[in-house]
């Protein structure tokens, strides 16, 4: 808290007439980013053509290139969400926003590739929550390597070839990484 009034320039006591503890301030940095990024997820989904909120794929993307454009127009509060996610480990106040905030990404993820599977998007032997949490841990783990060495790589082209939009070759663009199976066999489409 010392630190935080100093970079603000003012008295060390002043954070605390706002912020109880340091626990409360990153609270209140965590909801405020995590709130910015959901409005920005929700504007490229609701910019989405009809078509394309009906498919899975265009709808991982648009997550995915939100969560990067958020992090680059942020990156010092995304650094906020990175640290309370640590801090999560020691602070049950934290622990609790965290793991409230990453089970409603989980939830509405794993119904999305639920319905990517019901519409043949993906194959059927799946575990959508699994798939769920693999792209939420892709999310967060591109983050963390481009906050190491900011620059070091484009974060875009990362999230979009998480997404299965880019990067990858043409079986990963589908996002069909399960069940790949022999070149002899038919690949769902």
């Amino acid at each position: 808290m010392a630190d935080i009034a100093e970079a603000a320039g003012v008295p060390k006591g002043t954070p605390y007439l706002y912020f109880p503890g340091k626990e409360a301030l990153f609270i209140a940095l965590y909801e405020e980013w995590d709130c910015g990024l959901a409005a920005r997820v929700d504007a490229a989904l609701g910019a989405l053509a009809p078509p394309a909120r009906r498919s899975a794929h265009p709808v991982l993307a648009a997550v995915a290139a939100a969560t990067a454009a958020h992090v680059l127009e942020n990156p010092q509060t995304c650094r906020v969400l990175m640290e309370a996610t640590t801090l999560a480990a020691y602070e049950p106040g934290i622990a609790a926003k965290v793991r409230a905030a990453a089970a409603v990404s989980h939830d509405q993820l794993t119904g999305l590739f639920e319905a990517g599977v019901a519409a043949g998007e993906w194959p059927a032997g799946i575990d959508p929550g699994l798939r769920a949490r693999l792209f939420l841990a892709g999310l967060y783990g591109l983050m963390a390597q481009w906050h190491s060495a900011p620059g070091s790589f484009s974060l875009e082209a990362a999230m979009a070839a998480l997404a299965g939009t880019g990067g990858a070759d043409p079986g990963e663009r589908r996002g069909d990484t399960e069940g790949r199976g022999t070149a002899d066999e038919p690949q769902p489409h």
